[in-house]
């Protein structure tokens, strides 16, 4: 067995650093590596979780991944805390897509046709189902979201996004939360499964992805259309704001449709997360 090494790293500077994307975790870490989006500069493992995932560890050097042993106070020193469970990983920053590359897959999506024939419906059925996600025939899907900035709302937004198997997410730069390590693992891994783009200006993003047929949908607590009295299965533009600074007018005069979430309680309004996780829901529900 390898004999232990506890040098710091060459290309990361001082241990610890706050300067370092540092990634740990089992399930953060073995995620990000079979995704492939995320890229991995240096894994740091113990003996043992080297031993017992060798397999997926090893090949990874032939990639140019630098893999070191190292003891676990190593660990706890370069990440401030216990819980790495034995491994590290220094990643770059996080590899937003470019706005063309997410057009250029919405406009390749086939259109669902309902042909009336069970037999050819079930043909193509199996020739557009999306063996990753188990999806079949379903329309393109993008949410849009407005100044998010706090990153456990982000997180779990982009966690109902990975759930309805989405297109993409849009995100602006300004009052924006960012993706992260972190964030990746409050997210529970949905960063690695799906194009996140970062746009300087989210009112052209929105256009853009009209111009291919989607309708722009909003959530509006103050009326509009009954989530249940509304046709989902349609390619959808899902536009989700924040609490606190709501929705920039420009993007809510572009908007097709307003859509209310039905409560029975006094408060009147769901957070950005739990809107995203009904509407998204309701969405794929009726596409399916």
């Amino acid at each position: 067995m390898s004999k232990q090494q506890t040098r710091k790293p060459k290309k990361a500077g001082s241990s610890g650093s706050h300067q370092v994307n540092w990634l740990w975790g089992k399930a953060s870490v073995f995620e990000t590596i079979e995704a492939k989006r995320w890229r991995i500069y240096e894994l740091f493992v113990t003996a043992e979780v080297l031993h017992q995932h060798k397999d997926l560890l090893k090949p990874k050097q032939k990639e140019g991944v630098e893999l070191e042993i190292v003891s676990e106070t190593h660990l706890n020193e370069l990440v401030k805390t216990t819980d790495h469970q034995g491994i590290v990983a220094r990643v770059s920053k996080y590899p937003y897509a470019l706005m063309d590359q997410l057009l250029q897959q919405i406009g390749s999506i086939p259109v669902p046709i309902e042909s009336g024939d069970a037999q050819i419906d079930a043909q193509i059925d199996a020739q557009l189902s999306e063996p990753q996600s188990g999806s079949k025939r379903l329309q393109p899907l993008v949410v849009l979201l407005d100044r998010i900035q706090d990153a456990t709302v982000f997180a779990g937004i982009l966690r109902c996004c990975e759930i309805a198997s989405v297109h993409g997410v849009v995100v602006g730069t300004f009052c924006q939360a960012l993706v992260t390590p972190q964030l990746a693992r409050t997210s529970s891994g949905a960063v690695n499964h799906f194009p996140i783009v970062q746009s300087d200006n989210l009112t052209d993003a929105a256009r853009s992805l009209k111009e291919l047929g989607l309708s722009l949908i909003v959530t509006d607590s103050q009326g509009g259309n009954a989530i249940c009295d509304v046709d989902l299965n349609v390619p959808v533009l899902l536009l989700i704001g924040s609490d606190t600074l709501g929705i920039a007018p420009e993007l809510l005069e572009m908007c097709d449709l307003h859509v209310g979430i039905p409560t029975l309680g006094k408060l009147a309004s769901l957070p950005p997360a739990l809107n995203a996780s009904v509407i998204l829901y309701e969405a794929r529900r009726q596409q399916r």
